[in-house]
């Protein structure tokens, strides 16, 4: 366990109440056919038993050959992946995923949908779900519009639905649809109907969408920011109108989300604020600065992730100089800076530039996990476990990889030595496990209890852009989806209770 030497000031927090709160959490859901058959393409996982003539094994094993060689151009790595989808033809930037109980007739098993996009300005809808011979089945629909640039973003507003009210007069009951919102960097921003694939409407949008949110009441209000103007756009999706739109930062909005109660909306910026709106009047309640290493330069932040703290409300930052801010949105007041990246005292201003100092991305454990625990993932390939009860320590050093003898030579001199940066994180709903995606490839799994790395998932070829996680069985099945610079998007499954029984075993034998 490696502790930081840093200790940023802790702020007393208290609950306080908004007066902005969104009312659209009457709104209902039912549970519709899932996609248009006559307009999916199903596709089989490959099955190894059918043989094949020599020019096809040929050139399967070129492709495999491929697919199995890491960012760093290493030797071969597993393929863990029980689905492998190439829809894309070009670097696969986002996914999102859902588990959905399966429209099967035996009502046994469940199936997963997944939106991606890419660099291909392309954006599709899979459906997954076993076939009558227990192997995995793909269907894939391309969603319509045309895109003229890269699609960035895709999220389901599935997790937000309100249940339909059976006691409820049915003429004053609105249903809403199960719809993804797909955004991109040519301003489009488009809802499908997930259910039939079909556009149920277009917005005008901000340039360079480059995030999208779903109000958390009802998932009829939709959140998208730029990184082009810095603004953000609201849309009321049932009346099919922009509500508002926020504008204040003075560069790139990087992530945006509503907080947990709907009440406000946040947003975070490479100008180095947070900023914290009214949604109604699309005032700004609050504007978070933080403090740099320099006492001068303004450290533009990259992620954000919200619900943290026993009440909810506190919000973390990741930032470019390589450290994490917390804040409460009640007291409005910044509790804790966390140091994830000490840039080594002998290195000259100049080669700094070089170092692997920005955090890009970061998360709070659940409220039954630890309330007062959270992670920062940085460029350095380096995972934290900090724990904000306790001066803001770090309580566990998660490594990929062994650190070099030579620290500054080597982050200097051979920056990529190192199999890769962080990408994404996602903390476990209920249990002390820490899921990150990395530049080489994999996919590594944690016990944040004690940093140990419980499994290195491997099958992509290339920087991992995009990770979505699913659960399954009480939450100890993980389901996790990739969208990767290889132009695939995979599906890994782990049985996170064995791993952690594996683990138990293990630890007590040393």
């Amino acid at each position: 366990m490696e502790e930081s030497s840093n200790e940023p000031r802790q702020e007393p927090m208290e609950e306080v109440r908004g007066d902005d709160a969104n009312n659209d959490d009457d709104l209902l859901d039912e549970t519709p056919a899932f996609l248009n058959p006559e307009d999916a393409v199903e596709v089989q996982v490959d099955d190894n038993d059918v043989p094949m003539d020599e020019d096809d094994a040929e050139e399967e094993g070129m492709a495999d050959e491929k697919d199995m060689t890491d960012a760093a151009s290493g030797p071969p790595v597993p393929d863990m992946s029980v689905v492998k989808i190439d829809s894309h033809s070009g670097p696969v930037y986002t996914v999102a995923s859902q588990i959905l109980p399966s429209l099967s007739t035996t009502g046994s098993s469940n199936m997963c949908i997944v939106a991606s996009g890419g660099g291909d300005d392309k954006a599709f809808l899979h459906r997954i779900a076993s076939g009558s011979d227990g192997r995995p089945r793909v269907e894939t629909l391309p969603l319509a519009h045309a895109h003229t640039d890269s699609v960035s973003c895709v999220t389901f507003n599935i997790p937000f639905i309100t249940p339909s009210d059976p006691q409820a007069s049915a003429p004053n009951q609105v249903e809403t649809p199960r719809l993804v919102a797909v955004g991109g960097y040519d301003g489009a921003i488009v809802l499908y109907n997930v259910d039939n694939g079909q556009i149920y409407q277009t917005q005008e949008g901000p340039t360079d969408v480059e995030w999208l949110c779903f109000h958390p009441k009802g998932g009829t209000v939709l959140l998208a920011g730029s990184a082009a103007d810095g603004t953000i756009w609201m849309y009321n999706i049932l009346l099919n109108k922009c509500l508002q739109v926020f504008v204040g930062h003075e560069s790139a909005v990087t992530a945006g989300s509503f907080t947990p109660d709907g009440k406000f909306a946040l947003s975070a910026s490479s100008d180095g604020t947070v900023r914290l709106w009214a949604p109604r009047k699309g005032t700004i309640k609050h504007v978070f600065r933080f403090p740099s290493l320099d006492g001068e330069t303004v450290a533009g932040l990259t992620s954000m992730a919200v619900n943290g703290g026993l009440d909810g409300q506190l919000v973390i930052v990741g930032a470019e100089d390589g450290q994490a801010h917390v804040c409460h949105t009640g007291t409005k007041k910044v509790v804790a800076s966390l140091r994830h990246y000490e840039i080594p005292s002998n290195i000259p201003e100049d080669d700094q530039l070089e170092l692997p100092i920005s955090v890009e991305a970061v998360g709070f454990a659940a409220k039954d996990v630890n309330p007062n625990w959270c992670a920062t993932g940085g460029v350095d390939g380096v995972l934290k476990i900090w724990d904000l009860a306790n001066n803001g320590q770090c309580r566990q050093v998660c490594r990929i990889a062994p650190e070099p003898q030579d620290t500054v030579e080597n982050q200097v001199d051979a920056p990529n030595a190192s199999p890769g940066g962080i990408t994404r994180l996602q903390w476990h709903p209920a249990l002390p496990v820490v899921f990150t995606s990395a530049t080489d490839g994999a996919v590594y799994i944690w016990d944040a209890r004690n940093g140990r790395l419980l499994q290195k998932v491997t099958g992509n070829a290339d920087v991992v852009n995009a990770m979505s996680i699913s659960f399954l069985e009480d939450g100890t099945r993980a389901v996790i989806v990739s969208g990767s610079d290889d132009q695939s998007v995979r599906m890994f499954e782990v049985d996170l209770k064995a791993l952690l029984q594996t683990t138990a075993v293990s630890g007590a034998g040393n």
